[in-house]
């Protein structure tokens, strides 16, 4: 056996001297290949835009089969904000939605392609959209996943195996199961909180799970929680708005309407509403996709409830929620307001705010515990960040019903 001098360094060994070490040396770089090619297509399949999702039901084609029919629809629905559609994939279809700035949601689902009765139609689809940047992901389930979640993360495996480059979604009812299914990219769930309850939990659940697997997620919503032409925006907005500090990517709603006629283009009472919805959250779409998941939510006490009424007790963080901590680095001096806090990729904090009242603004005055050296809000009408209206340690927001404003601190 070679002896070495003080100081030297032995030599390596050979496969020839060690053949287990080599074989370990291989197995070891074998593993951090891989490793590192499922980070990457992680990565590739990470969603890119915060999706507003007009649909009108899924496992079927409901939308128009003529192309001027469909891109009249598209047309309106792109009035009205949204900017992913979920249906069956069509080439025709991808075209006109390509020169609107629309994607598909891929529905597999749907017949010809349905993604475990008829594989090899899903498995030849899903190939040949490799890359395809007009696909938004592929829609593979929407319903209580109970016992199947096996079988959804099946089903996961196979789309990620025939193409590596799009999310796979899969959304479930008042988030059941939906953290048993394995190597899903986006998930989603609805509950109908103004008429069954639950908010806050099922809140609290999907931001868990997101930020537990590092992956965003959406929620179906109700389209008509209140009075069309009236309050109703007000209803659907608060859901999307408080959703979002805790990590919201993205919404789509139930098909409640005609929303659009696909023979005129033209929004109906209901089409209008969500487009006045629609409208706050596409102006700040690129930002959140940007700061990625909250590193955590808090609230204010609140005296009013989400419909404008007293609560008739002493001021109290709503059930579930938790108050800002006493140590933190900030605190709520006025204002009723759910807070999400981000960071951007320069390690700024964001604060995401928004009111606990569905019918009333506040105005949000945040005292810091020292002098930040800047402070800027997002502009929704202009799509830019500019000063916050601060003073010393405070920083003043106003904070506008059923809207989500975005406060970037630098400290």
């Amino acid at each position: 056996m070679p002896t070495h001098a003080r100081g030297d360094r032995p030599a390596l060994l050979s496969s020839r001297r060690c053949p287990v070490f080599a074989a370990l040396v291989v197995g070891l770089l074998a593993v951090l290949l891989l490793d590192g090619a499922h980070a990457g297509e992680d990565e590739a399949r990470r969603p890119g835009r915060f999706a507003i999702i007009f649909n009108m039901g899924y496992a079927a084609d409901a939308l128009p089969r003529d192309p001027k029919s469909f891109e009249t629809l598209v047309r309106g629905l792109r009035r009205a904000h949204f900017n992913t559609v979920l249906c069956r994939y069509e080439d025709w279809r991808a075209k006109i939605c390509r020169r609107h700035g629309m994607q598909i949601f891929v529905d597999l689902l749907a017949p010809g392609h349905h993604v475990y009765k008829e594989v090899d139609g899903a498995r030849a689809l899903c190939e040949r959209l490799r890359g395809n940047d007009v696909v938004y992901a592929y829609h593979l389930w929407s319903d209580s996943i109970g016992g199947s979640y096996a079988g959804r993360s099946r089903d996961v495996a196979n789309v990620h195996m025939w193409d590596p480059t799009h999310p796979a979604y899969v959304g479930t009812y008042r988030m059941s199961r939906v953290g048993r299914v394995e190597g899903l990219d986006l998930f989603g769930y609805y509950d109908f909180h103004w008429k069954r309850g639950g908010h806050w939990g099922h809140l609290a659940k999907a931001s868990s799970l997101a930020r537990s697997r590092g992956v965003p997620f959406l929620r179906y919503c109700d389209a008509a929680p209140g009075r069309v032409g009236a309050g109703n925006p007000n209803r659907v907005g608060y859901t999307i708005a408080t959703s979002i500090p805790f990590g919201l990517k993205g919404y789509l709603f139930h098909y409640g309407g005609v929303v659009v006629d696909p023979a005129t283009g033209k929004l109906d009472a209901l089409g209008e509403d969500l487009r006045r919805v629609n409208a706050r959250f596409a102006a700040i779409g690129d930002e959140l996709m940007a700061i990625g998941l909250p590193t955590a939510v808090y609230s204010t006490p609140i005296t009013t409830t989400a419909k404008d009424r007293p609560t008739g007790a002493e001021p109290a963080v709503p059930d579930g929620l938790k108050p800002v901590p006493d140590e933190h680095w900030f605190r709520i001096t006025a204002g009723e307001v759910l807070l999400g806090l981000f960071q951007d990729g320069e390690g700024r904090d964001v604060v995401v705010l928004a009111s606990h009242n569905a019918y009333r603004p506040q105005e949000v005055t945040l005292e810091l515990a020292a002098r930040p050296k800047s402070a800027h809000v997002l502009d929704r009408r202009r799509r830019r960040w500019v000063r916050a209206k601060s003073s010393g340690t405070r920083i003043v927001v106003p904070v506008e019903e059923y809207a989500a404003e975005l406060l970037r601190v630098e400290r």
